[in-house]
């Protein structure tokens, strides 16, 4: 039986109550008692007998009963009897000699007094508790008790051998011995080789095997395949050979059926061949007579044409031989004239060439001469510029040089400025320090004065005091309480001057620190006011500067870009700057008009 079935009829007999397992109980032991095998039929005969002993109704459908019955089906090998017994020690549920059985961990739902009425209503056992012979033997309670006693204690001494045997075989396990474990180890390879070999023999005598069968297999399916394909090609070839006799036999019935009808249909045809010839042949000769007829028309017709035609084609070759004739006269006419034309016209031209070859040379000698002149006028204007431009440089230089003087001299006057600032500053806060140094002096000589004076005044009073007191202790002392209030006051008055004093020489000491604040400020500002104004005047001075050089340089440009260039490549960049020729050349001076220029030779 398994631990979950065990467990599922251990929770049920918990539901039980104890007269129920009694019951139980009785019936599996007289069925022992009898020797009686455990059948549902003899458990339910035995049942309904102890009930009706207790005067107890049962029904078809008793759940004790059927519980009964379900453990009977269970493992029919084990007796019912052990069965029971399990489930009870299961549920922890014990058997007592008084014929009642308890559990110690379940609660059946009775309380104290039910179980105290059960108690009474159940038959005692008269026994001492000082005597062992009060118990009888014989009793099968008593031997029931005494067995499940001894079944727990085989079956504890059972489960405490298996524990130790447990500890043996983990300490066995967990023990390790070097040799031996080398000695098992070279067994262990030992038998694995072995195992090794005679597998790799086993496989070797397989696969020799496996490939007898194989080839055997494979001769004699290719035995079968040839076999097979021999069968078939005969087959084919028989049937090929009786299919063309077929084809030829019918071929043949075909090709005579269709002999004979060609016969008879080429005799038809030839009649009908025949006076189709004829009647062709009647036809044509009727069309070609009438085509013969036509064609002596035509040609009557053509002969006539074609004469016609070549009268008319001598005449137009007549007429165009006279044509070309009244051609070449008017061309010889126009050529004789065209040379006569030329010739006057080639002597106009050599005299107008010759016109040209004086006026160029005329014009070639006065271009001579007027490029020496304009090289002379030239070269004066390039000295006189070279002048004008090295009295420029030297003005420039000089500008240059007094802006550097200026510009050091500058340089100086701002570092004699700054050490004359630096200066007043040393100074200034030299005298600040000066006059803070007195002030402190002062403050410490007033206070040291103060402090002093207040001492011998305190020391004066004291004395006063102890000299007033020794006298008022003479005459009484009625005096001592208003001259210690006296005292009291003068103290207080002395302590509110020395008060007043030190916020007095406080108050000045934060005036005169101010004063000098003030007096800084005001030298700071203007020391920055006069560096401004120094400043504007500069830069003033400076733009009116930059100014008048802007305009000197702009006047020498204009002059300059008036002035005509001294070279080719700035005449030519000249003039592709400006749309207009910077300078006219020579050769422009002279007109069109050479009589104008005869006039100014002489």
């Amino acid at each position: 039986m398994t631990p979950e079935e065990l467990a599922h009829f251990a929770n049920d007999v918990m539901l039980f109550s104890p007269e129920d397992i009694d019951r139980l109980h009785r019936v599996l032991f007289r069925l022992q008692e009898a020797a009686v095998n455990f059948t549902p039929a003899a458990v339910q005969r035995e049942y309904k007998a102890v009930c009706s002993e207790g005067h107890v109704s049962t029904q078809y459908d008793d759940p004790c009963l059927q519980w009964l019955l379900d453990l009977l089906e269970i493992d029919p090998e084990i007796p019912l009897n052990e069965k029971f017994l399990d489930v009870l020690q299961e549920a922890n549920i014990v058997l007592t000699t008084d014929g009642t059985s308890t559990d110690a961990a379940t609660d059946y739902g009775e309380g104290p007094k039910g179980r105290a009425a059960h108690e009474v209503s159940m038959p005692v056992r008269p026994a001492t508790s000082d005597s062992i012979d009060s118990i009888d033997g014989d009793d099968p309670l008593w031997q029931q008790a005494v067995a499940l006693d001894s079944r727990k204690l085989a079956s504890q001494a059972l489960e405490q051998w298996r524990h130790k045997l447990q500890l043996q075989r983990s300490a066995y396990l967990e023990y390790e011995d070097p040799a031996m474990n080398s000695v098992a180890d070279s067994l262990y390879l030992r038998n694995l080789a072995r195992k090794v070999l005679s597998h790799w023999r086993n496989t070797v005598a397989e696969i020799r095997q496996m490939d007898i069968v194989a080839d055997d297999f494979r001769m004699r399916r290719d035995a079968a395949f040839s076999l097979k394909n021999w069968t078939l090609a005969t087959r084919e070839m028989l049937f090929v050979k009786v299919r063309d006799e077929r084809i030829l036999r019918k071929a043949l019935g075909k090709w005579q059926e269709k002999t004979a009808s060609l016969r008879e249909m080429d005799a038809a045809a030839a009649d009908f061949r025949d006076r189709q010839a004829l009647q062709n042949a009647l036809v044509k000769m009727v069309a070609k007579r009438s085509q013969i007829r036509q064609a002596e028309t035509h040609a009557v017709l053509a002969y006539e044409g074609n004469l016609s035609r070549k009268m008319l084609h001598t005449w137009l070759v007549q007429l165009d031989h006279i044509r070309l004739n009244e051609r070449r006269a008017e061309a010889a006419a126009d050529y004789f004239a065209s040379k006569h034309t030329l010739q006057k016209w080639r002597e106009k031209a050599l005299l107008r060439i010759e016109e040209k070859k004086v006026v160029e040379a005329r014009k070639h000698v006065l271009g001579f001469t007027y490029f020496h002149r304009w090289r002379a006028a030239t070269r004066k204007s390039k000295e006189a510029k070279y002048t004008e431009a090295y009295k420029t440089m030297r003005r420039k230089v000089k500008m240059n040089i007094a802006r550097t003087a200026l510009n050091i001299w500058r340089q100086k006057a701002i570092q004699m400025r700054q050490m004359n600032v630096t200066a007043q500053e040393f100074r200034a806060r030299k005298e600040v320090e000066g006059a803070r140094r007195t002030a402190h002096g002062a403050i410490i000589t007033m206070f040291n004065k103060a402090e002093q004076m207040q001492e011998a005044n305190l020391q004066a009073d004291a004395l006063f005091r102890k000299n007033l007191i020794e006298r008022l202790q003479i005459f009484g002392s009625n005096w001592l309480v208003p001259t210690q209030q006296i005292l009291e006051n003068q103290r207080k008055a002395d302590e509110y001057r020395s008060t007043r004093t030190a916020s007095y020489a406080l108050q000045m000491l934060r005036n005169w620190r101010n004063a000098a604040f003030r007096t800084k400020r005001l030298e700071e500002d203007a020391d920055v006011l006069f560096h401004r104004t120094e400043k504007k005047r500069a830069l003033g001075f400076l733009q009116k500067w930059r100014q008048a050089s802007a305009g000197s340089s702009r006047e020498e440009a204009a002059r300059e870009v008036s002035l005509i260039p001294a070279t080719p490549a700035a005449r030519r960049n000249q003039l592709l700057a400006s749309t207009t020729p910077a300078y006219t050349p020579a050769i422009g001076l002279f007109g069109r008009d050479i009589n104008a220029v005869e006039e100014e030779e002489e």
